[in-house]
Formats: structure tokens, sequence, C-alpha cells
């Protein structure tokens, strides 16, 4: 009886030792939770185990990523721009149906906000009604949220609707059609070893269901160069409390969260004219280029004022494989005549011809396949006059006194066939700041062949191996007007803080070149010659123009998958007597013998920047 009364016992004794071990282990566990695995991030995730626990209790939507904003020259939002928008958030659960319950107040602030919205009635309702997750309300074109006007905001507001907001939201640019990959487009970042910050998109991109934030980086443009910059330190969100099914607690309240950091975000600010730049890109597209590129530069500085590239793009639908988020204004292109300046520069320099020698062109130039774009010829003409009616013999002659490394020199001194952007070392913090990084360098020779006659008569006339990109090209009528002084463009001018202090100037500089530069005096020459290309030569269509015009036409056969197309050139400056732009259009893929749409859109660009300040 003992023995029995001994064995159960034992075995209670043994049931209370497993029980205390496993209260003693989820003890153990839950303190190597709370005080050791709860700093620690999930793995693939962005948060430690103890935020996770937090954000799954809040419901948030992101007003602005904390990214970097960028501006035109005079101040106006070119990403980052801080618009109003509509936030719905879930309801209180016993808001929920009693604007559909008869209340004529609240039915009527419903049907004003759906007309306000642009949305039928019901779908607003039925929206809403389901609603267990914060959104902003979304634009129709896809470009993120619905960008309220002031008036509208306030209307919203005065709505006083549950579980809907009016709040501002830093936008980034999509949902249209744009000319500006120089600004470029955003991605989700892939994900590395270290924490890279919470720069980020839209709220639209940057929020999954989970309300965890999806960080975007640059992948294109300014947004990919200056990313280092750009790169924010937080988000700002404004979240609700809910319970687990979505539903706001009882008498919470919206709360805005934001980081404390009186510097940042950064204010970037570029040299690019906003509204001149949307001018052109609507001058583009009506006159039908497909493709091609517009760069206007300040003639004093150098400084991008606006640069175009078609076919357009929506930076906030991007597709890797249709290649228009290329920017072509830094892709070089065959030159055509336009080269014919390189040459012209090269033969004065090497001092093997003279303004006044006479040339006789009789059409076909007798070698290489060669002949002048007029079938019966000019006849005899002087070397100014073969410059301003672009005469292909008369550059081939000059070719043929000039070496391959001559004609090289030449172009390289006068910023082509290398990199010309503005670029400058151990500057902010990175080793080499370069906001146009991606331009192409062009070519003059592929090989330098010192007794092919022919490579170096087809480049002297912009065939063959000659590849100028329009930026190189527009800078090209820069460094002329600067006496054959090579200058940098400049997209980026300067840096602040988010409270307004400035950080750093970035001042234009040179970009001289190794071969050193052309003498003022052929520069002068050029100069004169171009405005003869005007008034008597190819460009003779811009004689009513509204300043006196000064440029070079130029057309380079090519070929785009096995049929014949011509690029289209125009480059150039005015107004001719004191030059205020310097120019380049290029038109690419033209039918053969079409009219020459880059010579009239450059007169069309001309009379936009004529026109008085603030018209």
């Amino acid at each position: 009886m003992l023995s029995k009364r001994h064995q159960r016992n034992k075995r209670i004794y043994i049931a209370l030792f497993l029980l205390a071990s496993v209260f003693a282990l989820l003890a153990l566990r839950l303190a190597w939770i709370q005080f050791v695995i709860s700093g620690r991030r999930v793995p693939g995730g962005q948060y430690p185990l103890a935020k996770m626990s937090k954000i799954q209790s809040e419901r948030e939507v992101v007003l602005d990523t904390g990214r970097g904003r960028l501006y035109d020259r005079h101040g106006l939002p070119l990403a980052g721009e801080t618009v109003w928008t509509a936030a719905f958030y879930p309801q209180e659960e016993e808001q929920r149906g009693a604007d559909g319950s008869g209340n004529a107040d609240s039915l009527r602030s419903l049907r004003r906000l759906a007309a306000i919205l642009g949305v039928p009635f019901k779908q607003l309702q039925e929206k809403r009604e389901k609603l267990v997750q914060p959104f902003l309300w979304p634009a129709k074109s896809g470009g993120g949220p619905l960008a309220l006007t002031p008036d509208q905001a306030a209307e919203i507001g005065g709505l006083q609707i549950d579980g809907v907001r009016v709040m501002p939201f830093a936008s980034r640019p999509g949902g249209s059609l744009t000319g500006r990959q120089w600004l470029g487009h955003l991605s989700e970042a892939r994900p590395k070893k270290e924490s890279r910050g919470q720069g980020g998109r839209t709220a639209s991109r940057g929020n999954d269901d989970s309300g965890l934030r999806v960080t975007m980086e640059g992948t294109t443009g300014l947004e990919k160069t200056l990313e280092p910059l750009l790169r924010g330190v937080g988000h700002t969100e404004v979240y609700a409390r809910v319970d687990a099914d979505g539903k706001r607690l009882p008498g919470s309240e919206l709360t805005v969260r934001t980081p404390s950091n009186p510097y940042y975000p950064l204010s970037l600010h570029t040299t690019v004219d906003l509204k001149l730049q949307d001018k052109i890109e609507r001058l583009a597209a009506g006159n039908g280029v497909k493709e091609g590129a517009v760069v206007v530069l300040e003639a004093g500085t150098g400084d991008v004022t606006a640069m175009v590239s078609l076919p357009f793009y929506d930076p906030g639908n991007v597709s890797p494989e249709g290649g228009e988020w290329n920017n072509r204004a830094l892709q070089a292109a065959a030159p055509g005549s336009i080269f014919k300046i390189v040459t012209a520069a090269a033969a004065l320099e090497a001092g093997v011809t003279s303004p006044d020698e006479t040339f006789h062109c009789h059409g076909a130039y007798g070698r290489y396949g060669l002949s002048c774009h007029k079938e019966a010829g000019h006849g005899a003409l002087t070397l100014e006059q073969g410059f301003a009616q672009s005469c292909n013999n008369v550059f081939a002659s000059l070719a043929e006194r000039l070496t391959a490394g001559q004609l090289q020199s030449a172009a390289l001194a006068l910023g082509l066939g290398r990199d010309i952007g503005w670029r400058q070392e151990q500057v902010l913090g990175q080793p080499m700041l370069q906001p146009l990084s991606g331009e192409q360098r062009g070519t003059v020779f592929r090989t330098l062949s010192p007794d092919d006659g022919g490579a170096r008569v087809q480049t002297a006339i912009g065939q063959r191996d000659s590849m100028v990109t329009p930026l190189q090209a527009a800078n090209l009528v820069v460094t002329l007007l600067h006496g054959g002084e090579v200058r940098a463009p400049r997209i980026l001018r300067e840096v602040n803080f988010a409270n307004g202090q400035k950080l750093m100037d970035l001042p234009p500089h040179l970009a001289p070149a190794a071969e050193g530069r052309i003498s003022e005096r052929t520069a002068k020459q050029l100069r004169s010659w171009m405005r003869r290309v005007v008034t008597e030569g190819t460009g003779r269509s811009l004689r009513g123009a509204r300043w006196a015009l000064a440029g070079k036409s130029g057309t380079a056969q090519t070929l785009v998958k096995g049929a014949r197309r011509n690029n289209q050139w125009f480059i150039g400056f005015g107004p001719a007597e004191q030059p205020q732009y310097a120019v380049a259009v290029l038109v690419k893929s033209a039918a053969p013998g079409s009219p020459h749409t880059a010579t009239r859109l450059f007169g069309e660009i001309m009379d936009l920047l004529a026109e008085p300040s603030g018209s």
C-alpha cells in the first residue's frame, strides 16, 4: 500500500517538475525575445521584431519619403513638389454605416466629396465602407495620389468626414509623358547588407498591405547621379491605431510622425528653366519629332537652360525594354555637316587654306564615291561660301590636305570626342560628383590610319566614324562664342539644407583639352561664317526670325533597320551680335527628302527665347 502511494507521489512530482520546466522555458524564451532579439532585424526585412509588433497595430500612409528636393533655376519644384491630397483611414467601428443610414448631412458631404474627387458616389461609399488599410486617393493617370487645388483641399477639410483628411504630400514626377530624361526616375532598391536610409518613392509605391515601406532609389538621370545627396533620413507619415480587424480604435486620433532633423532633406537647385523646358517640349511634339533632342545652353556660362529628349517617357511607369528613358541629348549620333566646323577649324589652324581661297564644285567629287548635295555643283566658290552652302567638295579637299591627327586634335580641342559635362572630384562627400553621368564621348576616327584618304574625307563631312552628342554640339557653339575656350556644361548649381542654409555652391568651370585650344581668331572667323549660313546659305529660312541668328545645318545619312534615314541637325546662337543662348537641335531618323525639321524647330526655339521675360 505504501509502495503504491510512493509511486503515485513520484509521478506527481515528475509531472510538476516537467510542468515547471515548461513554464521556465517559456519564461526564458519570452525574456530572450524581450531583451535580446527584439532589437534584431527580422530576416529579409527592414525592421526589428519590436518595431514589427508596433507596426502591426498601426496603419499609416507615407506623406513624405524624406528624399531630397530638386528645383529649377527659379525655385520651381522638379521633384519633391508638395501638393494637397485626400487621405482615407479606416472609420471607427461605431461610425461604420452611419453615413449611409439616412443622415442627410453625412450623405450630402459624401456626395460632395465624390464630386470633388471625380468618382461615382457608390464607388466612394463602397471603398470607404470596406477600408481597413489607409491610402491616398489616386490620380486617374496613375501617377501617384490625386493633387487637389487649394480650394478643393479647403472644401474637403470643411466637410469633416470621419476618416478623411487633407494632407500635404511630397510627390515625385509620374503619370504624364515628359522629355526630362535628365531628371531620371526611381525604382525599388535592391537589398543591401547595410541600411541605406529611408529615401524612397511615393506612398502609392512605398507601402504594401502591411504598412511597411519599400525603399526606392534613383535609377537614371539626376535621381541616380545625386542619389547620395537625395537619400532621405526618414519618412513623414500619418498613422491611425487599429484593432485586429483593421478598424480604427475608438477615440484614437490621426497622428503625424516625422524625423526631427532641421538639415534634411536637402534642396538641390539646377540650372534648368522649367517653364522654358515645357514650352520646348511642346514645340518639339508640335513639329512631329519622334526621336531626337534639343539642348539650350546659356551663352555666358555654358549652363544647361533646357534639355529635351524624344521620345518622351513617363518616369512613373518606365519600361526597361522600351528605351524611352535614355537621354538622347547625351547619346552620340552621326553629325553630318555640323562637323564641317571642326574641319574648317583644323584647316585654318594648320594653315592649309585661307578664307578667300577659291574652290570648284562640279557636283561629283571624283573619288571615294563622294558627291555634293547639289547635283549640278556650286561652281567656283570661296571657303567662306563653301561653309555657308555646306559644299561637300570644298571640305573633302580640305580633308585631303590634313592628317587624321590634325582633324582629331581639332575636334578634341573643341570639346568633341570626350566627356565635357561638369564634374568635380572630392565634393559633397563624393569621390566624383558628375550630375550628367552617362554622356557618350562620341568619336572622330575609330582608328587613325594616315593613308586612308577615304576615311578622312568621309569623317570631315560628318559621316563614317564621326559621332557627336547634342550636348557636345551645343557646347561647341559656346566654345566658339568664348574664343575657343571649352566650358563644362553645368546642370547643378547649388545645394542647400532643409532650413535654407546653403551647403555648397557648384560654380561653372572650364573643360580644357590636352591638345590645347583653337585660336580666338579662328573662333571669330567661324562665328562670322555661321552668320552667313543664315543670311545667304542653307539656313536662309531663318532670316525672318525675331533675332538675327547664326548657325550651321547638317544632314547625316544613316540606316535604321536596313532603311535609309537622315539625322537632321541645326546648331547656332542668337542674337548674332550679343549672343545669349546656344542651341543644338537633332531630329533622328527623318525620311530622305523630307523638310528640314531641325532648322524650323531651331528657329521656333530662338523665337521663344527672344520673347520678353515673363511672357
